[in-house]
């Protein structure tokens, strides 16, 4: 995800603003080694999700109310996949489908593909992905823009503490990029 140095994660609802040229290579850099893309339903349609640029990236959106257009290119290409409850409707995709009330997020990803599951928000998936301690690295970009304005943060809802160290910083134009993986206790 992105944040500026005073926490903002989005302009208008949307991240593009707070990017560049820098953060899209590093987005691209993350995609090309993941197997599978998990994002939000509500950030996958702020955001206008399309088709994944790798061959063969599937893009799991998690929702529970399937309230999604099924007629973006985002399903049109068939790389777009739901990530749903198994008593949710039938959608006109691909689903795989976990939990009753809510998505259980540890067997949808058991359910994709073997590899790296880049997760791209939004605050709410983050939240619920640390709650359930299924994180297990931060690749977080800092804009050198200020916001000024206080809304969502990366992770919305109160989780428990968790302990990551400090695996990478590295910078371009003025973006910070900085990888923290988790410190697992024996």
């Amino acid at each position: 995800m992105i944040t500026t140095p005073d926490g903002v994660i989005d302009v208008n609802g949307r991240s593009g603003a707070l990017g560049g040229p820098p953060d899209q290579a590093r987005l691209r850099s993350l995609r090309a080694q993941a197997t599978s893309v998990l994002v939000g339903a509500g950030t996958a349609r702020t955001e206008n999700y399309g088709p994944a640029s790798k061959q063969g990236l599937q893009i799991a959106v998690v929702t529970t109310s399937c309230a999604l257009d099924f007629t973006s290119p985002l399903f049109t290409s068939g790389c777009g996949i739901i990530a749903t409850t198994v008593n949710a409707p039938a959608v006109p995709a691909h689903s795989i489908r976990a939990g009753t009330d809510i998505v259980d997020l540890a067997a949808i990803i058991e359910q994709l593909p073997l590899g790296m599951v880049q997760v791209e928000g939004g605050p709410r998936l983050n939240a619920a992905l640390f709650e359930a301690d299924l994180v297990d690295a931060i690749n977080l970009t800092v804009s050198p823009r200020i916001g000024g304005v206080r809304g969502a943060s990366i992770s919305e809802a109160p989780h428990e503490l968790r302990n990551f160290a400090l695996a990478s910083v590295t910078t371009d134009s003025d973006f910070v990029f900085v990888r923290y993986e988790r410190i697992r206790s024996a």
